[in-house]
């Protein structure tokens, strides 16, 4: 997937999004944490990025469940 940096620093998904862009594994709670915790998203988009904004891109994507031994888009939601 295709992640963007609004001037906000809030984080959008979208494969035709104007501005500059960073892809990522979709399906994978490790890797959008991994990016989060290299503080990959700053780098790749050039810009400063919210602190809740990385939060909210994994609930948008269903990667943030209610039990933390379990996450995914395979885990049910609470």
């Amino acid at each position: 997937m295709r992640v963007v940096r609004r001037p906000d620093g809030s984080l959008l998904t979208g494969r035709i999004l104007p501005g500059r862009g960073a892809w990522l594994c979709r399906d994978s709670a490790a890797c959008v944490e991994s990016a989060q915790k290299r503080r990959a998203f700053e780098r790749a988009l050039r810009g400063p990025v919210d602190a809740g904004a990385v939060d909210r891109l994994k609930q948008e994507l269903g990667l943030v469940t209610g039990d933390p031994d379990r996450s995914g888009p395979e885990s049910p939601v609470a």
